[in-house]
């Protein structure tokens, strides 16, 4: 299903507020955060900045899929298939970063990929992340809350490794989002890795047309394309093929 460009009411505004390393090509949106524990003085503010900073980091799909759109038709933003992005990356051409959990990137990832997570285990003191990391403990899941380093550690990296080089900078997690409409799900698929492309866009400096998203993720990147992995354990991938797409 195709969205159609502005004024065609998808826009959401009007509705709503292996291989081996070397080897090429063979081989939910969270609650926000609590107050945080008072702790006194000049601790206490500081603790309530970096809780702040990051509420406030990724704001809602419903505004965030209608801009990475607009990135899209208008201002040089890709979406592309596995196997062409590592032709771009092995060409020398792009650079793929992996936003997903350190232990996950730690177990497989795509080969080449660096690890610039989006979220982290939650390491923050606040009440709020208390409550939240009880909830997750009962529910045998991990607590995450934003990587406070995530901004900064894009900007740098496309910095060092981008900017007037002419590259891309491609962007991957698990499942890959969709930005367009498809059927049932009016604004697309959210996922980390879209997130990470509107704040790499939006809050980092990076421009649309040298930022690229990886369709699919790593389950289309291990599975369907079979391209390369690296990592711990290369099969873990496939232990969350059956969980919500991240």
């Amino acid at each position: 299903m195709t969205m159609k460009r502005v004024g065609a009411g998808l826009r959401p505004q009007a509705q709503a507020g292996g291989r081996a390393a070397g080897l090429g090509r063979t081989g939910r949106s969270l609650p926000s955060l609590g107050r945080p524990v008072r702790v006194g003085g000049r601790a206490a503010q500081q603790q309530r900045r970096t809780d702040s900073q990051i509420v406030r980091a990724i704001v809602k799909w419903e505004i965030m899929q209608p801009e990475l759109y607009k990135m899209i038709e208008d201002e040089g933003f890709t979406s592309m298939e596995p196997g062409k992005v590592i032709d771009e990356v092995e060409a020398g051409n792009a650079i793929l970063i992996d936003v997903r959990l350190p232990d996950d990137y730690k177990q497989s990832h795509a080969v080449n990929a660096q690890s610039i997570p989006l979220f982290q285990g939650i390491q923050t003191l606040s009440l709020g992340n208390a409550m939240k990391q009880v909830f997750y403990t009962l529910n045998g899941v991990k607590g995450t809350e934003e990587n406070p380093s995530f901004n900064q550690d894009i900007a740098d990296t496309f910095a060092k490794e981008v900017k007037g080089t002419g590259k891309r900078m491609y962007i991957m997690c698990d499942a890959g989002g969709v930005v367009e409409a498809v059927p049932g799900f009016l604004f697309g698929k959210q996922s980390r890795s879209l997130q990470a492309c509107y704040k790499a866009c939006r809050e980092c400096g990076v421009p649309p047309e040298q930022l690229g998203h990886v369709k699919g993720g790593l389950r289309e990147w291990a599975g369907a394309a079979n391209l390369g992995l690296q990592g711990e354990d290369i099969e873990a991938w496939k232990k969350k093929a059956g969980s919500t797409p991240v």
